[in-house]
């Protein structure tokens, strides 16, 4: 089996370390420093979504509880993974056998839709948004909503793309979605989605959506929750590759990536249970056709070359 290098958009597994009190290095979730030894290389986006976690605490302070939380198993993993800022620190770290760890803010709960509290995030190494998660905000709404984007969104996310930081619109809705496509000075991607012609699920991309992205030179992050890629009662490797095909079919090389949704979801396709599943992964689209370079695009060129255009 092969050892392939990735990149994977999105994981929700710092809120799960935080809540189950669970080491980095060694768990029972889908992402471990562990499982990460069995990669030719690894970077990830770890996202932090406050928005469902039913502790009674204000927002901000569940995301500032688990940050701290993952700040402290980075320092006692510093020898696995290092916080990356910029594509440069991300392939130094890669390079010398570390997993390059940037953070991610699934929702703008988590700093109180505020751009103050957004600014700080970003001093503290934050760099990538969603405005949104599945519940609508003082920003915008959500997936399903007929709702876009509000007036103190707008600016939200301009403000978040001076910054310097990638912004996610994954859980947006469609009107929200192409008020921030209208607004875009840079590229955007949708971290973790897919194709709603292969499986019409909500939170799925259109083609127009994906075309829209593809033109900003962005990326989809293929997403490996069971009922996004299929609507029977089980997902395989198949199904993933037909929203892969599909992408590609709308001329998407280089703008197709991977967010799997490890520890978001519970869900995954047979074959599938971790983040060193990528190794099986690879191998399957390989012996079924792809290129050497449609997967290395799709495992971490696709998100690293946005990652270079948008992160500063």
């Amino acid at each position: 089996m092969t050892n392939y290098r990735v990149f994977d958009g999105h994981c929700d597994t710092p809120i799960e370390l935080w809540l189950q009190n669970q080491p980095l290095r060694k768990n029972t979730l889908a992402v471990s420093l562990e499982r990460a030894q069995r990669l030719g290389a690894w970077a990830q986006f770890f996202a932090f979504c406050t928005a469902w976690v039913k502790a009674k605490l204000p927002r901000p302070e569940i995301f500032s509880r688990a940050l701290d939380n993952f700040h402290a198993q980075l320092r006692e993993n510093a020898d696995k993974i290092t916080l990356c800022r910029t594509a440069s620190e991300a392939e130094a770290a890669m390079q010398s056998g570390k997993c390059a760890a940037f953070l991610a803010i699934e929702g703008a709960e988590a700093v109180r839709e505020d751009e103050g509290l957004l600014e700080h995030a970003y001093e503290s190494g934050v760099r990538m948004i969603s405005l949104v998660w599945n519940l609508p905000n003082s920003l915008a709404a959500p997936c399903g909503s007929d709702e876009g984007l509000t007036e103190k969104g707008r600016h939200f996310f301009k403000r978040a793309q001076a910054l310097g930081m990638l912004v996610d619109v994954s859980h947006v809705s469609e009107k929200g979605f192409w008020d921030m496509i209208g607004l875009a000075e840079k590229p955007v991607i949708a971290s973790h989605s897919d194709s709603f012609a292969v499986c019409p699920h909500p939170r799925n991309l259109t083609d127009d959506q994906f075309r829209a992205i593809r033109d900003l030179g962005g990326t989809a992050g293929l997403n490996l929750y069971a009922p996004f890629l299929t609507q029977a009662p089980r997902a395989s490797f198949d199904d993933l590759r037909r929203h892969l095909d599909r992408f590609l079919e709308l001329d998407g090389e280089g703008h197709i990536a991977l967010g799997a949704d490890l520890d978001g979801c519970d869900l995954l396709p047979e074959g599938f249970s971790g983040l060193d599943d990528y190794n099986r992964l690879g191998d399957f689209l390989k012996t079924t056709g792809y290129s050497d370079e449609t997967i290395q695009n799709l495992f971490c060129n696709s998100l690293m070359k946005v990652v270079k255009l948008c992160i500063m």
